[in-house]
């Protein structure tokens, strides 16, 4: 089962969701930011203790598409940041198309609906420490 949780955007923000997931005797397949694949489905009891455990730490497992999705391009856009590679004339939008496999209608029609976000994202201009706010915003 794959569960999609907001505001995982750093190393230690795995190791605490790890930690809590530990707790309630669920075995992590695959963590990543904003990810976490269990090898089974977790009982209703494990899965409210999760969320509620969550919670009080700062985070949010997400049940909606849309949601799931903006957490999939934070986490897409912080790891971008923090490996440096960002070259010169770098678009977010082909990043993101290529990253997702979406084309440019879609991820538009996403930030569409999110516009004070969208704004933001679309004119970040040079600086790349404006970018990662952005993405810890989203």
């Amino acid at each position: 089962m794959r569960l999609f949780i907001k505001n995982m955007v750093c190393n230690r923000c795995v190791m605490a969701v790890s930690q809590e997931l530990e707790k309630l005797n669920l075995k992590i397949t695959r963590i990543n930011l904003g990810e976490v694949e269990l090898q089974k489905e977790p009982t209703v009891k494990q899965l409210l203790q999760l969320t509620d455990s969550l919670n009080l730490l700062g985070f949010e497992i997400l049940d909606d598409h849309k949601q799931k999705q903006i957490e999939k391009i934070k986490a897409l856009l912080i790891k971008k940041v923090q490996f440096g590679d960002i070259e010169e004339h770098f678009s977010v939008i082909q990043f993101l198309s290529a990253a997702l496999h979406k084309d440019y209608s879609y991820i538009f029609r996403l930030f569409s609906e999110l516009r004070s976000h969208c704004d933001a994202l679309c004119k970040f201009g040079e600086s790349h420490h404006i970018m990662e706010k952005i993405a810890k915003a989203v």
